[in-house]
């Protein structure tokens, strides 16, 4: 097997983000890898056929877009600030889809997320988001399960690369 030197964490900046965040730092240290952080902004072009006015639509993806970045500055700031190998992505689309091509674009070799994100109405209208990039990725998975007491790792813990 080849060095690990680039590692792709999507995030949705809910509840579960920190922790996945500390967990691929830790992660990515002991590989000497380089992280890239990406937060994709779901494409509302799905939306144009219903009865909304297309600027109403333009704008709103524009706040929203504004929102990511200020919410991906405070995240890499609480989160990353420690960490010098770190670039943060925002793009716009389909999540899956888009998770997996910039993946391919960076070259990465490791696509780290969390399985369960936002939870409600998202998870039922959109699906699981690690399950399609799981079986839909040319690019190995790992995934972490945010809410299971044994992968949550404590300041103090190491992690093992096997």
């Amino acid at each position: 097997m080849g060095e690990f030197e680039r590692l792709l964490v999507p995030i949705d900046f809910s509840e579960v983000a920190p922790v996945l965040a500390n967990w691929v730092k830790k992660f990515a240290k002991k590989l000497k890898a380089k992280i890239y952080v990406l937060y994709v902004l779901e494409d509302l072009s799905a939306y144009e056929g219903i009865y909304v006015d297309l600027k109403t639509l333009g704008e709103l993806e524009e706040t929203l877009y504004e929102g990511a970045k200020k919410s991906m500055e405070d995240f890499m700031k609480t989160h990353f600030s420690d960490y010098p190998e770190v670039e943060p992505i925002i793009e716009r689309g389909e999540v899956v889809e888009t998770i997996i091509e910039v993946a391919k674009e960076k070259g990465v070799d490791f696509i780290v997320m969390g399985t369960h994100g936002r939870k409600g109405l998202d998870k039922i209208l959109f699906g699981s988001v690690a399950e399609g990039v799981v079986k839909n990725s040319p690019i190995p998975v790992i995934t972490i399960n945010p809410y299971r007491a044994g992968l949550l790792i404590k300041e103090e813990e190491e992690v093992q690369v096997l």
